[in-house]
């Protein structure tokens, strides 16, 4: 996610060693009293690291909660597309091209310039495109949405539009009706 650290910190570690710390005190005492058997003593070491770990795993949460709640909308729904180097708001004038409950497929090329923004396209097209229906074959869909290639190239088509020019390093956004 945007904006959350990608390592712990020094409360974070603080709170990892003080949880662990505790955990190793109170599992050293009860391992006194009943480890008897090789598997007691396997679980209490997992159930100390896990315990011991609590603090921290709290700690993680409440923060990552308190960051996400306070996004706005726009931040919030452009997090995701923004991580693989997608524009949030590629699609937005598809849904409007294509009726509610019809078919469609996505086509991305090489010209879309991020592995990263081909791989994530589909992803995109599925929750902006909901409640239209993806599917994987050319054959079974009603409309192609392509990113970098040419529909024509992917099934025959009629009447392409351009749902979105091209802009800096990514290609237009073309969207054809299928011909059956």
């Amino acid at each position: 996610m945007l904006g959350l650290p990608s390592r712990p910190g020094a409360l974070g570690l603080a709170l990892l060693a003080l949880g662990l710390a505790a955990a190793i005190v109170f599992g050293a005492r009860f391992l006194r009293e009943h480890a008897r058997t090789p598997l007691v003593l396997a679980c209490s070491v997992c159930a100390a690291a896990t315990l011991g770990s609590a603090p921290f795993f709290v700690w993680r949460l409440v923060e990552d909660v308190r960051y996400t709640t306070s996004l706005n909308r726009s931040d919030y729904d452009g997090a995701g597309p923004i991580q693989a180097f997608l524009q949030p708001y590629l699609l937005d004038t598809v849904p409007a091209l294509i009726p509610r409950g019809d078919t469609y497929m996505t086509a991305v090329g090489a010209g879309v310039p991020y592995d990263a923004a081909r791989k994530a396209f589909p992803s995109l097209a599925l929750q902006t495109l909901f409640p239209r229906i993806s599917v994987a074959s050319a054959r079974d869909a009603d409309w192609v949405v392509a990113w970098g290639v040419d529909p024509r190239s992917v099934a025959p088509v009629r009447r392409v539009v351009v749902a979105r020019p091209r802009s800096g390093a990514y290609p237009a956004l073309l969207v054809a009706r299928v011909r059956r």
